[in-house]
Parts: structure tokens; sequence; C-alpha cells
């Protein structure tokens, strides 16, 4: 069955600018602040190991902090209480920059506190980074004067307070659900403010439901294992971080001939080198694919959840849809 979703323009858009000009996606106080969910579009795995990462927020999946009231979200309040109790007795969380209000937090969590959340869990999009970047609004940032909040700052307890839900985290994605804005980080992990408007690309993106979920934990682990190999690092250095960072840089520029060069070069060493992060039903779909002028990569860590469609227009996209009965989530 085939059926194309259309999900609304999101009005965000940056300049590639400095670090002192992003903006806040919300704070404590303004009622229910939302955080949505974030696409990284280029970047997974190579962001911990030097390539450049081009992440954006995704309004189409978004959560906010409420209470439980009549006690029908459980798992939701028990997950946190967890996080909580995290907080209070892990070492890492004492080299926060910024302090939990962790005594709030618990009278929060006796009243039934959860996330309010239709972000699909192991599924790519950010749901750990947006309750993370809901509690860290609420409970400490609140108590900060904006200017302190800087994104490398921010990003350091972010890769920390994440860590506890993927054993190792790089921060972005939420420092993208918090700061609510496209972000680029580059080689030198360097972040800036990403001029991008997917709308405006004249590409077309979409995702692709798998049908299954991925845990990104072992995933990151496998993929840690892998470097030891030095086929595989060398492999990894040679050829996914310039066709990674092509594709960021090209984009970024307009230049879609390149683009899509760069693109199927990434594609290819995803389906011979992250064969364990592609759902096995899916191997054929993208190479297949390629000779219809669709690309089809990972989107995050992979091993289920929603992989990332591109195409040159909606119709090609579509058309190659309808052929294979796939269903499409558009992005833009």
């Amino acid at each position: 069955m085939f059926r194309i979703f259309n999900f609304p323009k999101s009005p965000l858009r940056g300049d590639l600018e400095g670090l002192s000009s992003l903006p806040l996606g919300g704070r404590a106080g303004d009622g229910a602040c939302v955080f949505n969910s974030k696409l990284l579009l280029f970047g997974e795995y190579g962001l911990m190991f030097g390539a450049k990462a081009l992440s954006v927020p995704f309004d189409r999946f978004s959560g906010f902090l409420d209470f439980d009231t009549n006690r029908s979200h459980l798992a939701s309040s028990a997950e946190i209480r967890k996080f909580f109790e995290h907080l209070k007795t892990d070492a890492d969380s004492q080299k926060l920059h910024f302090t939990f209000d962790l005594e709030s937090l618990k009278k929060d969590l006796e009243k039934g506190l959860y996330f309010n959340s239709n972000i699909p869990q192991q599924y790519g999009v950010g749901s750990s980074g947006a309750l993370v970047a809901a509690l860290f609004s609420r409970y400490a940032a609140a108590f900060v004067p904006e200017k302190e909040l800087t994104p490398e700052l921010l990003k350091v307890d972010f890769s920390m307070l994440e860590s506890y839900f993927h054993g190792k985290s790089s921060g972005i994605d939420p420092l993208i659900s918090f700061l609510n804005c496209p972000l680029l980080i580059d080689s030198k992990k360097m972040i800036h403010h990403a001029k991008i408007n997917l709308a405006e690309t004249e590409l077309s993106f979409a995702l692709i439901d798998t049908g299954t979920t991925g845990a990104t934990g072992p995933l990151v682990q496998h993929f840690i294992g892998q470097l030891n190999f030095p086929e595989f690092k060398l492999a990894f250095d040679k050829q996914f971080i310039p066709a990674n960072n092509g594709c960021i840089e090209s984009l970024l520029s307009g230049s879609h001939q390149n683009f899509f060069l760069f693109l199927e070069q990434l594609i290819h060493f995803q389906l011979l080198h992250f064969r364990r992060m592609i759902p096995g039903n899916f191997q054929s779909v993208i190479s297949e694919a390629l000779t219809e002028k669709v690309f089809i990569k990972l989107l995050g860590s992979g091993g289920g959840g929603f992989l990332l469609a591109i195409s040159e227009t909606k119709n090609g996209l579509k058309n190659w849809a309808e052929k294979n009965q796939i269903e499409l989530l558009m992005v833009n």
C-alpha cells in the first residue's frame, strides 16, 4: 500500500553564524515547552570520529513534560524516575556545568511527571534527546542566565546526560531539541547554525518505516569494535568520511550534481560495511533503488526505525514508491 504523509513546513531557518547567536528552543516557566524530534541527515557514526554532521529539527514528532493525573503513563514516569536515580548517584553527573534541581524533579515525579510524546522510540528521530532536553530545560536551564548556556557547554552536558540511554552519546540530539534549529558540526567539533531549509532545496526527502526498532547502544559498540580492524578503519577514513563530508558541503552549497555523487558513494559504503545496521530485507531495496536514482541511507544509528530516502524530484520518489509498494513519510 502506497501512502504519502505531508508534514507541515518548518519555519526554522538559520545562517552559518557564530555560536553566540544560536537561539534557545524553550525555557522552564514558559508553560508546556515543546521539544521537537530531529533528523540527523549526515554524520551517523562518523560524528564521533572526525566526520562532519548535519542535523535538523523535525516538528512532525515532539513531546513535552506533563503530569499524569489519572496514572495512565506509568511507564514514562518510571523511566524518568530511573534517570533521576542515575543523576543522584552517577559520578559523571557531578561534572555537569549546569546543575539539576533534583529536589524539584523528585517532587514533580511524586505528582506523576511524565513525557507526553508522540516521538517513536528506537526509530532514529531522537526520542531520548527530546526527553533530555525537556528535563534539562525545566530542572537545570531555568536557573542559569541565558548567555551562559553556550552550545559548547550544552553539548558537553547533553553528551553525559544522554549517555545514560545509549552508553555513548555525542549530545547532538538533545542540543537540536533544545536549540530547535539546524546545526552543522564541523570536523573540529565546532557547532554552527546551518543555513538549510529542506523545503527550499528542490530535492525530495522522505522517511521509510522499516517496521522494526533499533537499539542505538549495541550498534555503537559494534561500530567501535569494527574500528579495531585496520581494513575497516582505513575504509572508514578514506571512503566514509570524504563521502559524508562531501554530502554535507554540496547540499549546503546547492551543488546537487556533486551531492548525489557523494551520496551514492556513502550508500555503497553502508551497504558493504554497515550491513548490521541495515535491516536484512532492506539491503536489496536500497541497492536496487540506486538504479532508479532513489538514494536510501541510514537515519542515525540504524538497526531499524526510519531510513532516509532522497531523490531529485518528488515525482521520482513517488513513482519508485508506488512501484515497490513502499510507504513514504514526506519530510518536505
